[in-house]
């Protein structure tokens, strides 16, 4: 079922989640009602979410890279480059966008490659590397389990934040981010 993703400031989006300890009936269901939600999200589109972002307090969330659903639950991070990265080139670092703060970006300083071991929607453990977007995207959903939002990087590291205008489908500079995120 596709559900309503919560937006800031929703105290949920705040917490650290609960580890899951079995895959119940019932979580199935919520990770299926997870995999739905991110399939249907438009205005904007996602790659990943959170089952904070639809409010429920657990670890685990899905990523959605090249119409391929993946589910991670009870993710831990093993290993982490101690070289970060904004991704893409210096003039044009990525921008990281949240469906629970929709229209705002900006770059986020992340590892560039990440060793994770997580359990899928079956039970199975994984064990992988991820480097570039998919370990950027990985950390993104990581955090939401931890109660951290890409703008708590952008006030941390005094890195800028835009909004992208639709209408002129181009990304305008906010000048004092810190008047914008009140959250």
């Amino acid at each position: 079922m596709n559900q309503a993703i919560l937006t800031v400031p929703h105290q949920v989006l705040r917490r650290k989640s609960a580890p899951i300890e079995q895959i119940t009936p019932e979580i199935r269901a919520h990770i299926h009602n997870l995999m739905d939600t991110i399939q249907y999200a438009h205005d904007p589109e996602g790659v990943g979410l959170s089952f904070p972002q639809i409010g429920l307090n657990l670890r685990g969330f899905v990523t959605f890279l090249d119409k391929r659903l993946k589910v991670y639950l009870n993710p831990v991070i093993l290993d982490a480059s101690k070289e970060t990265t904004l991704g893409g080139t210096p003039d044009h670092p990525t921008l990281e966008g949240c469906l629970s703060i929709p229209w705002l970006y900006g770059p986020v300083p992340r590892p560039k490659k990440i060793k994770i071991q997580a359990i899928d929607e079956r039970g199975v453990e994984i064990t992988k590397t991820l480097s570039s977007f998919p370990a950027r995207l990985f950390l993104h959903e990581y955090d939401h389990l931890e109660g951290v939002l890409f703008t708590d990087y952008t006030l941390k590291h005094n890195l800028p934040l835009y909004f992208l205008d639709r209408d002129q489908d181009k990304f305008v500079p906010i000048q004092d981010p810190s008047s914008v995120i009140k959250w």
